[in-house]
This record gives structure tokens, sequence and C-alpha cells, in this order.
């Protein structure tokens, strides 16, 4: 029987030339800066992203080694899942090749080498001066980055324009990981074994379910089992339903094969989140030989039918669905080691921001088959890149091949995930090309070889060439996919483009995490926020410090000068956070609503990805949500744009009202909506009526026209309640920027319900925002819903995710007092043993009232 034992133990670390002592590694993988820091020989520093003092290791060649058992004289191989990046391996004294493909692990055929006591050694080599001996040539200069000479992610090299700030993940400067990142281990195996496989599983038009299997492999086996069952969905041990059949594999002078289909009654399918469950079907593939197993693979799989008509607009199972998420970079920087609970707590924050789909990036990392299988039981889709990035690449025989055996190992090991849905060829490769005015070198990789990788292994995904791309340009708005730099860009078609794979602006994350990030002031003496003739620094010089300069971040801001100028740190952050999550709002509104023009642009948009959704680095850039996963306006602005079942208003020519339902079934209610004065509180204009809006579709509900006019200092409103009277979307909207209204002094009472915070307002709250803490620590709360409008009266419930088990809570308005109740998750009462206490402090942001020159008391 096959078997697999990671070498976990026995490791130790030094440089290469020095004849100092190895250092034992605790834990593997890890990398060489995880070694150095878990011995104190790295601060905590550089874990926050200042690594000058960490560049070393990059400008180095360092060795492992590890001594461990063996099974002398069994069929052995020694497996690397992934080295960082260019190895000599020796096992024995006996060297056993070079790896140098940061993307592919790498195996070695050790049999023959194994003792009973082994050594092995693995000699990386400095990536640095790697890089600057391959192949260079004269044509590529001003085309090509050097470093995509090395198949290692872009962002892990010095960038070529060396400027103050950070590198564009958020390192200051950069920064040049170096080890193992993956698990190693010994893979003993019999003559008999699996070598290829792919199963699928598929719901044909008259609703049979098909499992396709189809396997190739060594030896002469007698028979193959297939063993497939759905556990059962209440979860208390009820036999769900499965089957067994075995088949004699075809033997030949090669091996052997097999290809069958087994046909599954009425299977219970798998649905995108929102849509309904995620049933997975547990598949155990056996392979037999004179009456005892000889391997054995184990899959969970999906029942589903995907359509698309046209790029990116799909229907799975029948349904319409959307796509709404985020561009994924890597979890952190630090390290290339895969870490589960920064995953878990992403997942948490995806989920809870009304997101379907993730957007792997192609100048990401590879990740771990644990995240494709979280997907799948979540029902989250992925749009998977292979790893290609900016701009153009070599059009060398060495990198094409090496691209294209990296494209083939993902495909082969990612094809059967139901979550799954397409294949795209990088990030921005022709895109940047196109920006930079030169040749787009090396475009046959991903026009030519990974089209017909992706046709040959896995036919029925989409295969998209790139991101962006499609129409007359790359980043053609029309068709394809959009990257919406029209913050620094002009270009026409922009409004309504067929689907956004990247929208962007820039915003710095909440004070705790911008604190724990900089070095100096968060307010320094002398600043003031002002942008005068012949500065840009519209933020201090601490900030910009943990910004990339060249990406243009200062001109990617939302419209920051919408909002009353800030006197101290939390107005210029609440400035920059609500200019970007009106940005969200504005553009994903439009996008969802779609053009009125269909044969001219494209309708409504197939889909809308935040750019990014994760800072890799502490960063003050584009992020949704932080390193330290927190989460700010900008992404609990997504969430609400991404409601299943969204009411807005559009501003045009009239004001109208729609609501737009991209949830898995019919949404059917009555929607009260009008204006109401922003200071009294006092409705203006009133009225109601029953809606039913189609699966899939955008309807508009009512031209306000007949409002005529009336005050600035008004807003609009609507709230929309399903037919038992729940509350389904409530929509909040102005006439006029922020920095021309006044807004009354809220009270706000909370209440504690178990997990659920009650907040009831007794005027109009701008911009309600949540905190927590635990013991003096502000990190790790996670609210399902934060920095919200509230109306009059209004009883809003926000459910407190995560895991904090108590503490303290603050909620205040923008304009308004804080109020403090105590948390504790085990408390099961209605509330009525705490007591909120009011808090009255001065200063505004997320500690304080919030800045008094423009609160006006209520009525």
């Amino acid at each position: 029987m096959k078997t697999n034992v990671e070498l976990k133990d026995g490791w130790s670390l030094k440089k290469a030339g020095e004849d100092r002592e190895w250092l034992p590694v605790r834990n593997m993988p890890a990398q060489v800066q995880d070694i150095l820091y878990d011995h104190g020989l790295l601060s905590e520093e550089f874990r926050l992203g200042w690594c000058e003092k960490a560049l070393f290791i990059g400008e180095s060649d360092w060795i492992y080694r590890c001594c461990f058992a063996g099974e002398k004289g069994r069929k052995c191989r020694l497996f690397f899942g992934g080295l960082d990046t260019v190895a000599d391996i020796w096992l024995n004294g006996r060297k056993l090749g070079r790896s140098e493909d940061f993307y592919l692990p790498a195996e070695f055929e050790v049999s023959d080498l194994l003792e009973e006591n082994n050594t092995l050694y693995l000699h990386f080599i400095s990536p640095i001066s790697y890089m600057g001996e391959q192949e260079w040539k004269e044509k590529w200069n001003g085309s090509v980055l050097r470093c995509k000479t090395v198949r290692k992610p872009i962002h892990d090299f010095p960038p070529e324009k060396m400027e103050k700030g950070s590198s564009y993940q958020g390192a200051v400067p950069y920064f040049t990981p170096v080890g193992v990142y993956a698990p190693v281990s010994l893979v003993y195996y019999e003559e008999e074994e699996i070598k290829e496989d792919f199963i699928q599983a598929r719901v044909e038009e008259d609703g049979r379910g098909v499992l396709s299997i189809e396997m190739r492999g060594t030896g002469r086996p007698d028979h193959l089992t297939v063993h497939w069952n759905f556990p059962s969905e209440d979860g208390n041990g009820t036999p769900g339903r499965g089957q067994m059949q075995s088949f004699r594999p075809e033997v030949n002078g090669y091996g052997w094969s097999i290809r069958e289909e087994i046909e599954v009654e009425d299977p219970p399918l798998w649905w995108p989140r929102g849509f309904g469950r995620q049933n997975l079907a547990d598949i155990c593939i056996e392979l037999w030989k004179n009456g005892k197993v000889c391997d054995r693979l184990l899959k969970r799989a999906g029942f589903r039918s995907v359509e698309m008509d046209v790029p990116f607009a799909y229907r799975i199972n029948g349904k319409k669905v959307r796509l709404f998420g985020g561009s994924l970079d890597p979890l952190q920087g630090y390290t290339h080691c895969y870490q589960p609970e920064r995953e878990q707590r992403l997942f948490e924050m995806v989920e809870n921001a009304n997101m379907n789909t993730l957007r792997i990036w192609g100048e990401g990392i590879p990740l771990p088959d644990a995240f494709y299988e979280e997907c799948d039981r979540r029902g989250i889709l992925v749009w998977q890149e292979f790893f290609l990035g900016h701009g153009a690449y070599p059009d060398s025989q060495k990198i094409r091949e090496l691209c294209k055996k990296e494209a083939e190992f993902l495909v082969r090991r990612l094809r059967h995930h139901p979550s799954l849905l397409l294949w795209c060829g990088g990030n921005e490769t022709l895109m940047g090309a196109e920006f930079q005015g030169c040749c787009p070198y090396g475009k046959e990789i991903f026009l030519e070889d990974f089209p017909e990788i992706a046709q040959r292994l896995d036919k029925d995904r989409y295969y998209h060439p790139n991101s962006p791309y499609g129409g007359e340009w790359a980043n053609d708005p029309r068709a394809g996919d959009l990257h919406t730099y029209d913050c620094v860009w002009e270009y026409p078609y922009k409004s309504y483009p067929n689907f956004i794979s990247e929208h962007i602006r820039t915003a710095p994350p909440v004070k705790h995490s911008l604190e724990k990030m900089i070095h100096g002031d968060i307010w320094p003496k002398g600043f003031t926020g002002q942008v005068l003739d012949g500065s840009s620094n519209s933020m201090p010089d601490t900030w910009l410090e943990r910004s990339h300069i060249s990406a243009q971040g200062q001109r990617k801001t939302g419209d920051y000068w919408e909002f009353y100028d800030a006197e101290n740190a939390e107005d210029l952050l609440y400035r920059f956070g609500a200019a970007y999550g009106k940005e969200i709002r504005r553009y994903g509104e439009q996008v969802r609503i779609g053009s009125r023009e269909p044969e001219v642009y494209s309708g409504r948009s197939k889909g809308y990805f935040a750019c990014k959704l994760v800072d890799t680095w502490p960063k003050v850039y584009c992020a949704a949500i932080d390193f330290f996963q927190e989460g700010y306006i900008p992404y609990y602005s997504l969430k609400r744009v991404f409601s299943p079942v969204l009411l807005c208003f559009q501003k045009e020519e009239s004001i109208r009202l729609w609501c737009v339902n991209d949830s898995g079934e019919e949404a059917a209610g009555s929607v009260r909506y009008g204006l109401f004065h922003i200071v009294s509180g006092q409705i203006q204009k009133v009225k109601e009526k029953k809606i039913s809006v189609p699966q899939g579709d955008a309807v508009l509900l009512d031209d306000l026209a007949d409002f005529r006019f009336f005050s600035k200092d008004c807003a609009l409103f609507a709230v929309l309640c399903d037919e038992k009277g729940n509350e389904v979307s409530v929509c909040i909207d102005y006439v006029d920027i922020e920095r021309h209204l006044k807004f009354p002094n809220a009270g706000l009472k909370l209440e504690m319900r178990g997990d659920e915070l009650v907040i009831t307002a007794d005027r109009f709250a701008r911009c309600v925002q949540i905190t927590g803490e635990q013991d003096g620590d502000p990190f790790g709360w996670l609210f399902s819903d934060n920095y919200f409008d509230m109306l009059p009266g209004q009883r809003k419930t926000v459910k407190i995710l995560g895991n904090k088990e108590y503490g303290t809570i603050c909620v205040k308005a923008q304009y308004g007092g804080c109020e403090k109740i105590r948390y504790n998750r085990e408390d099961k009462t209605d509330g009525t043993n705490f007591t909120a206490e009011r808090l009255e402090t001065a200063g505004t942001g997320q500690q304080g009232t919030g800045h008094r020159k423009n609160a006006v008391p209520g009525p």
C-alpha cells in the first residue's frame, strides 16, 4: 500500500560558508526567515514589514539538513511540495538534482539510495545572484523585468525602480523569501500505482448525474473499485447515499488505464454560496492486486451543471449567477508557508461580505489542497489564474517550458473541484505591456500554450487568456474583463463594463492597524492635510512610507474632498475610508443596475471583484481587508453592495428607485420609500408598493419625478420587507456631498442578546461605527455589519462573529457620542442586565465623539 511519511523532525539550518552551529528547526515546513525569527534573530519589526535588516536572506545561500530514518529495500520517492526556489538536493552524499521552479513540486526516485539512517541536504542558491546569471536578451530591455527570468513571484525581488516607500506588496523596502514552504515527504509505493487521474462529476440535461473516472498507472493490477457516497445531510449519523462498483483496468506493455462513466440517479446538487447546499460526494478509488490494496485515492466532488452564453454570463444548475468577490493576494508576505488560521478568518470575512467568488491572482503563490476543499465546502467559486504577472515575459524556451509544466500540474491537481469555475492565463501580462507601450514578449505562453493545456486536460471549463482581456485592447470595458484604473487613466465605455475583475481605490486601514505598522506619529507635527500647489501629499509621510508610490496610490483615492477637512488622524482616516466606500457604492450599484443602452454597452455587468481583497504586508493602499484581517469602511461597503437583494437610487436626469435581485429565488414583498429631513428626522414624502423581482434581474420600481424639487439637506430612504415582514434591504442615500450637510447628534441605545447587539437610534445616525476590545486588545473583532447609517427609530441587529468570548463593545455615530456595553458570549440573556455607559470624551473616529463643528442638536 502506498504511504506518505512527512519529514517533520530532524531538521536544522545554517548559512552557507559560515562555521556557526546548525540552528535546529522546531516546525516544518519553515522558510529561512521563519527559522531565524523563531530563534530571535529577526525581530517582530520584520513581520510588520520593516525588512531592511532581513535583505541578507535573499542575498545569501542557505543549507537545510535533515536526518531521518528510512525503510531500506522499499520502493520510495522523495517529494518536495514547495521549494523557494533554486535548490541543489543531496541524499546520503549523492546529488539527486536541482529544483528551480517555485510553482512546481520536486520529486526524486531514491529506492536505491535509502538507508535505515539518512542525511538530506538542501542547498538553496541566493535568488538575487541566480537572477543575475540567467540568459538576458538585449531586446527585452525596457520591456521585461529581469526577475521574470526566474520562476518565482515577481514581488519577491527588489523593485527595478527603488524609491522611498514600500514595495508593491508592502514590505519596506522589499523582501526576498528563501527556503522550504510546503511539506517534504517520503512516498513508499508499490509496483501497481495510480499515476494520473481525472474525476469529474457532472449533471446532464435530463438531470442524471454522471461520475467520470479516467486513470492511468503502472504495474498489472487485478481490478479497481470505486466507492462514492453522499454524507448524511442531517449530520446525525444517518447513512447517506452510496454505491460501489468494480472495474478491470486495461493492461498494456506500458502499464494500465481505465475510463468509465457511472450513472448517479438524481444526485444532490452542489450550489454556489447563497443558492443552495454544497452537496459533496466522497469518492474512494482503490487499486487491487492479489487481494490487497496497492494504492488508494480519496477525493470529493460535486454534481453541478455550468453554462456560459458569453464570457462570465454564468448559469449554474439553471440559475443566473453573478460573480461577487475579490482578487486574492497571498495571505501574508513574511513567509510563503500556508497558515490555515489566516485562511479561516479570511473565509469568515468573505462569507460575511456576501462574496461568492475568489480570484486567485496570477502574481500570487500556489495554494494547498486544503484551501480549495474549503471553497468546495463553503460554495466559494474560484477564478484560478496561472502564475504570470504584470507586463511582458522572456520569450525563451526555458521559461516557456517551465510555464507549461506548471500549468499541466495545476490543472491536473485542481480540475475535480466543483468550486473551480474557470482558468485564466495570468494578471495584466498583456495590459501591462500595452500600458508601457512595449512589445508583449512571451504572449505565446498564455495565447497558445495555456489554452492548449486547458482544452486537452479540462475542456469543459472556460479559459480566459489573461486579466484583463477582450475587445480592441486588453482593458476594453466592452468585452472580457476590466481593471478599473479610471482614477489614473481615462478611456471610453468605462461606465458599464462587461465584467469588473479589479476595482481599485486607496484608503488607509483602521486606526489600530495603522498605529501598529507605521514609524513615527500618526498625526505628525505641522501636518494639515491640505493639498497645495506643488504638493500632492494628502496623507502624512509616516503613512506614505507604507504606500507603493510608483503605483500612484495618492491618485487612486476616492473623492475625499467631498468630506470635511480633517483636524486629527481619526478624521483623516474617516475621510479616506468614507470616500473609498462611497466609490464602491456608486460603481457597484451602477453596474448592478446596468446600462439602459445594452446595444451600445454591455447591459448589466456580469460581476464585480474588489482589488485587493487582503493585504499581504501592512500597507496603505487599496485592500478591503488589511494585513491584520481587520475590516474598515470599504469592507462593509462591499458587503452592502454585494447584498443578494439590493435597493438603490439612481440619480441622473431623474431620481429612480431600483431593486436588483441576484439571489437564488424571486424577490417579493413590500417596499416603503421616500424623503426625510436629516436634522429633524421628519418624513417629507413617503410611498409604499408591492414588488416582485425575478431571479437574476433588475427592476425599475419608481421614478420619483413627482417628488418635484426638495432641499438638498434631505435624504432618500427605502426599506424592503418580505411577505412575512422581515427586513430584506435598507437603502439611505444623499443628494449632496457630505461636507455640505449637517447631522444631528444621534443618541444610541444598546442591548446585548447573546451574541447579537441591538442598536436603536433616536435621530438619524451617520456612519455608526462598532469597535471592540478584549483586555485592551482591539484586534480580531468581526461584526455582521458596521459603518452603516440608521434612520430615526430604527432598530438594527448586528451579530458578533469570530471567536471573541468576551470584551467591551463601543458604538458611536460619526457625528455623535459613544456608548459602551459589556459582552460575554456565554451569557444567554435578553439584555436587561447589561447597561450601556455613555462616553463624554472628546475626539473623533473610532475613539471619542466625532468632530462637532457641524453636529446639530436634534429637535
